[in-house]
């Protein structure tokens, strides 16, 4: 294994030391590189002597001394994300509309990827060698999907083929020093009730070291044709879900509740401090707790920045959070001077189905729903976006801002930060 570099910095210590682009790392200090992992872990040293193969596959042999302060400079090529091997009944990525872009398809399995970016992983496609990376170089911790610790529920569940007890490998992986972060996607007339409380019993455990349990309600879609039939959660579930996940924490405090089991059951949102450190806000747990704290914070920058504008704003939220964004507007229409706000729940047409986050919304869906007056601006989440500025729908903030024809101001979803477009 190897692997090729993509790019080399201008004036980076990989640059200076002759290091190209295009490139291969063998190894680092006698190390072997295959990844974006590898190169980081093992590049650490003073001194790194590198075994390299240039373009036409001439061996180059390179020492460069780490400076503090100075890059390394090499930019390797893309990861080949391990794709997952399940099929699971619940599986978003299946639920996804057709002609996408081909990213949003992709079923990322890869334990690389659960440790930098916090992706949930499920597990059941590590090796032996696998396993023995992860303890060597300490990959912890991991974000892990459980969703439920019965052998035979879970392979129905999750339909792989070859028998694995999840609880074992997190058992063995807890005895080498690597924590986890454990999902459970709650699946009306599967793992929720009884079944719940027996996973939760038993990622209880002393010997599994969970650093937070998530119960989080299944996503449907109303592109489950040929799929496998499943119930929404609904309001008595998702208050009987809640009890369950009370009870437990009075064992242990590191489980919590996803945002839309309070918001389904009308339930206040939590303080912070049921929250604690906010282990899985990526997961939705928190999410609306913490945008009403950093509101708090913001708020008298927030106004002075409405007031500045002039003219009447139109909150765009998801069906689910309306009932918190219409908190935040009342407050701020109770301090404005010189303007006001009103808040529009954007319905999930696109995605059809139970869908009512923020953070899946289409340029689409607002378009067809919103009809602003010329006086008015437009708030909206941040998350609506890519890294790259586009909506699920591949549309960017700038032609969005064109087809409203009225000015834009995008809020971090955990107000931290706003800007126009």
């Amino acid at each position: 294994m190897s692997l090729k570099i993509s790019a080399v910095q201008p004036r980076s210590l990989a640059h200076k030391a002759g290091i190209k682009k295009g490139d291969t790392i063998i190894s680092i200090n006698s190390m072997p590189i295959n990844d974006f992992f590898d190169l980081e872990y093992y590049s650490n040293d003073y001194q790194l002597d590198f075994e390299l193969l240039d373009t036409e596959g001439e061996p180059k042999f390179i020492t460069i001394e780490r400076v503090n302060g100075k890059t390394l400079g090499i930019e390797p090529e893309p990861h080949n994300v391990r794709i997952c091997r399940n099929h699971c009944i619940f599986c978003f990525v299946d639920q996804m509309p057709p002609k996408m872009r081909q990213s949003l398809y992709v079923k990322d399995d890869d334990y690389l990827f659960s440790y930098v970016f916090g992706n949930y992983i499920t597990l059941n496609n590590l090796e032996s060698m696998d396993i023995n990376r992860i303890v060597n170089q300490h990959i912890s911790p991991l974000y892990v999907s459980v969703h439920t610790t019965n052998p035979a529920l879970r392979q129905k569940m999750m339909r792989y083929k070859e028998n694995y007890d999840i609880v074992k490998t997190l058992m063995e992986l807890s005895q080498k020093g690597i924590e986890f972060h454990l999902q459970i996607v709650a699946v009306p007339g599967y793992n929720c009730g009884e079944e719940l409380e027996k996973t939760l019993e038993t990622l209880l455990n002393e010997s599994i070291a969970a650093l937070s349990i998530g119960i989080v309600p299944v996503g449907l879609t109303g592109f489950r044709e040929h799929l496998t039939p499943l119930s929404p959660f609904n309001s008595d579930l998702a208050l009987e879900t809640l009890k369950i996940i009370d009870r437990y924490r009075e064992k242990s405090p590191i489980i919590y509740g996803a945002d839309e089991l309070f918001l389904l059951t009308e339930t206040p949102i939590p303080e912070a401090d049921y929250y604690g450190d906010f282990p899985q806000l990526e997961n939705g747990i928190g999410m609306l707790r913490l945008t009403l704290m950093n509101y708090e914070k913001k708020r008298k920058s927030f106004i002075k920045e409405l007031d500045k504008a002039g003219g009447n704003f139109l909150l765009l939220t998801s069906t689910l959070a309306n009932t918190v964004l219409q908190e935040i507007a009342d407050d701020l229409n109770n301090h404005l001077k010189q303007t006001s706000v009103k808040v529009q729940p954007i319905r999930n047409n696109f995605f059809g189905g139970y869908v009512g986050v923020s953070g899946l919304l289409t340029a689409s869906d607002i378009l067809s729903q919103v009809q602003p007056f010329p006086q008015e601006s437009i708030i909206i989440p941040e998350n609506l976006f890519n890294t790259d500025g586009l909506t699920l729908d591949d549309v960017s903030q700038l032609e969005l801002h064109d087809k409203l024809q009225v000015p834009i101001l995008i809020v971090d979803p955990y107000f931290e930060d706003w800007e126009w477009i």
